[in-house]
């Protein structure tokens, strides 16, 4: 599969922004982590590395490395990502979107809101037959991002930056750590998830400008913030839902991330890159880094 084909950038560019940008509800940030995107992680006798807070976004303002980032970058001797965007990690993640026990959509949510989920991914250009193979959560975190001109967002850009300068690239994760906490959502909860969705779909393009004014601005207290916000219509329409996600897809996995940066921080000159919203906060990575000694300070 070539790593540059339209349906390989239009799905990365779904699943990258399904990760954190709607879905995350962040924990509060904390004042001496609330700004700043580059951090360089340093302990006495180790050679200094740098942790990046990312947007899942596709605009050129927010690709565009700045110089202090882009030094930080070309300088490292290895970079590591979320999970590493190659052509195995894309198969994956469309496998884990799917129905694998041949049962059909329009089964599990009924005909209403099969009809209303066709409808709106025909506008991400999907078909009917693909959309009815498809999980309720995959329906649902598909439509909480806008469709893709492009495809190269942030995380994918600098990924392919990495190999073309032949640096190692690794991921703290897999696409299917990151997937599984959907797949463990009960029926019930799929379906909350996808009529949340629909019910909010307007509104995604507005968080998604006010989202990356603050990242432009490296305001991480303001995108826990607007994240928070953003989640508060599942809250209010299911407290345990969103009270999972924030478990899971946050503090679990910040720690999971943490620990797994320890292999990669002790030979130093490493570039890490994570989503934004993993930074800040008293279970953010920053706040977790710290405790385990490492002195972080903000660059850019």
């Amino acid at each position: 599969m070539n790593v540059k084909s339209s349906s390989w950038r239009h799905f990365i560019g779904i699943w990258l922004g399904l990760i954190v940008t709607l879905l995350t509800p962040a924990v509060a940030a904390a004042g001496e982590f609330d700004h700043g995107l580059l951090w360089k992680i340093d302990k006495p006798g180790l050679a200094p590395s740098y942790l990046f807070g990312t947007m899942h976004s596709e605009d050129p303002a927010v690709v565009r490395l700045p110089p202090a980032v882009k030094q930080a970058f070309d300088q490292a001797d290895a970079v590591t990502l979320e999970v590493v965007l190659d052509p195995t990690s894309l198969l994956a993640m469309t496998g884990a979107f799917m129905l694998a026990d041949g049962s059909r959509l329009q089964a599990h949510v009924g005909d209403s809101l099969y009809r209303a989920s066709v409808k709106a991914l025909a506008g991400y250009g999907m078909p009917e037959l693909m959309v009815e193979r498809m999980k309720p959560w995959a329906v649902a975190v598909t439509l909480m991002t806008p469709p893709t001109r492009t495809g190269t967002v942030l995380d994918l850009s600098l990924y392919e930056q990495a190999v073309a300068a032949g640096k190692p690239v690794d991921g703290l994760e897999t696409p299917l750590e990151q997937l599984a906490v959907f797949d463990d959502l009960s029926a019930r909860e799929q379906r909350v998830l996808l009529e949340n969705a629909l019910a909010h779909l307007e509104e995604v393009p507005r968080e998604l400008t006010r989202l990356k004014a603050a990242y432009l601005a490296r305001d991480l207290a303001r995108l826990v913030e607007l994240s928070d916000a953003s989640m508060a219509s599942l809250s209010a329409a299911d407290a345990r839902t969103a009270r999972r996600f924030n478990e899971k897809l946050i503090v679990e996995r910040n720690r999971r991330m943490a620990e797994r940066m320890q292999t990669r921080l002790r030979p130093g000159r490493r570039f890490i890159a994570v989503g934004a919203l993993h930074l800040p906060g008293e279970q953010g990575l920053l706040k977790l880094l710290s405790r385990r000694g490492y002195r972080v300070s903000a660059v850019y």
